[in-house]
């Protein structure tokens, strides 16, 4: 009886020592395949990292490129600006050339006259010397201005405003001479009145009184209706008039 429930027993354990061995083996298997599951997983993470850092890499080398890109784009674009610019400046240094080269519409004595834009800005910028009360440098451009254009329409102009400034400049020889030399070679000029008038004034300012009186007479009977003459008319009379009157 004893030998039967030992047997029983024994079997018992067996059974359960079996059992207990079947359920470790499903334990073990579970955990080798937990394993594999997370070895998958951490293989496909790891090329998910991979994946996302050649994506940024790729993003990283697009951007540098990109800025690359932005940066020639604004040289260009700068470059092009300046060349832009430098045509505008090319062609306004060009166009205003052409227009110093056409000559340009001028009245003088009545008359309408074509002359080179060089011309006339020598004789604005001589005659604006002469407004300004700059004797000396209006008397040099003018002379200069004579001599560069001796065939100019602004001759008997330049002539008369020559010796006038030296007039101003108690230069009274040079005065008559450059008078002297309008009513010579610009006889048909309206200045002509003016000029004589001039000359006698020098010449009375040097005490020629008897000169100046014959110049002063010459200027009433040759231009009778000028107001040169009513102004000559004035300074005869005063250079006539007797001594403390």
């Amino acid at each position: 009886m004893r030998a039967l429930k030992v047997l029983a027993l024994t079997a018992a354990l067996v059974a359960s020592t079996s059992a207990m061995a079947f359920a470790d083996d499903e334990a073990r298997q579970a955990i080798l395949d937990l394993r594999k599951e997370v070895r998958t997983l951490q293989e496909q993470l790891d090329m998910q990292k991979s994946a996302q850092m050649q994506l940024m890499t790729q993003i990283n080398r697009l951007t540098e490129q990109n800025r690359m890109l932005t940066g020639r784009i604004e040289e260009i674009s700068n470059s092009i600006h300046v060349e832009q610019r430098s045509s505008r400046e090319l062609y306004t240094k060009l166009d205003d050339r052409l227009m110093a080269l056409e000559p340009v519409s001028v009245e003088i004595d009545g008359a309408t006259h074509l002359v080179d834009a060089q011309e006339k800005a020598a004789f604005d910028a001589a005659f604006a010397k002469l407004q300004e009360e700059d004797l000396k440098p209006a008397l040099a451009a003018l002379k200069d201005f004579v001599t560069r254009y001796p065939r100019s329409v602004y001759k008997a102009e330049a002539l008369f405003w020559w010796g006038s400034t030296a007039f101003a400049l108690e230069q009274y020889k040079t005065t008559m001479t450059v008078q002297n030399r309008l009513i010579r070679e610009c006889p048909k000029s309206a200045r002509v009145p003016d000029a004589m008038l001039s000359v006698g004034s020098a010449q009375a300012a040097l005490g020629n009184v008897k000169a100046a009186s014959a110049t002063f007479s010459k200027v009433i009977r040759n231009h009778p209706d000028s107001e040169a003459a009513a102004e000559a008319k004035k300074r005869l009379a005063s250079i006539k008039a007797p001594k403390g009157k």
